[in-house]
């Protein structure tokens, strides 16, 4: 709805996910790719235009990228969307880190991908370039707390109870705000909303 991405269906994932930790190199690399435009626009999201000054997307991506598959042969689906919502949660923390020491090198002593996987963390730009771009800029036409709230719910996962806690703000009021924010994204992105 309103551009944002279909989340990969978690089953799929799972199954891959499971055949990844048994060491086929072919399920990381279709994982990777299940996960790769969402995660990468997340953090260009996240990165807003004060950070994008110093710090690059597609840099914080491999290195995200990277901690994530290290991690992932130790992640256990406790819920339906955790293996989603673990992504993003390193996302988020990734960020926090570069935020706290900008420019800083890549990461050190990181696993060993499989060649090809390496090969796609060189540099990772969109594959639907088009559909993302759009959905960036039509997120940056709303109130910054508007689309932080979409960004939260549909590609975060998270829930209202979890927004409200962190904002001081009651579910109901979230409620509203979303679904304005989702009504003038759709607007937006239609061409309808100048």
């Amino acid at each position: 709805m309103a551009g944002f991405p279909t989340p990969p269906e978690e089953r799929g994932s799972l199954e891959l996910l499971a055949r990844a930790k048994e060491g086929e190199d072919q399920a990381w690399n279709e994982l990777f790719e299940r996960y790769h435009d969402e995660l990468l626009f997340s953090i260009r999201r996240r990165l807003g235009p004060a950070l994008r000054q110093v710090l690059q997307s597609e840099d914080i991506f491999q290195s995200v990228a990277l901690e994530a598959f290290r991690d992932l042969p130790r992640f256990e689906p406790r819920h339906e969307g955790g293996l989603r919502a673990f992504l993003h949660k390193l996302v988020l923390n990734k960020i926090r880190d570069r935020a706290d020491t900008y420019g800083a090198q890549k990461r050190r002593g990181a696993v060993p991908l499989s060649e090809s996987l390496a090969a796609r963390l060189v540099a990772p730009g969109y594959h639907e370039a088009e559909r993302y771009e759009a959905l960036e800029q039509a997120l940056d036409r709303l109130p910054s707390e508007m689309a932080e709230l979409l960004v939260r719910r549909k590609l975060d996962g998270e829930s209202y109870a979890e927004i409200a806690a962190d904002l001081g703000k009651s579910e109901a009021a979230l409620r509203k705000v979303y679904s304005r924010g989702l009504a003038r994204l759709c607007l937006i992105m239609a061409g309808k909303q100048p």
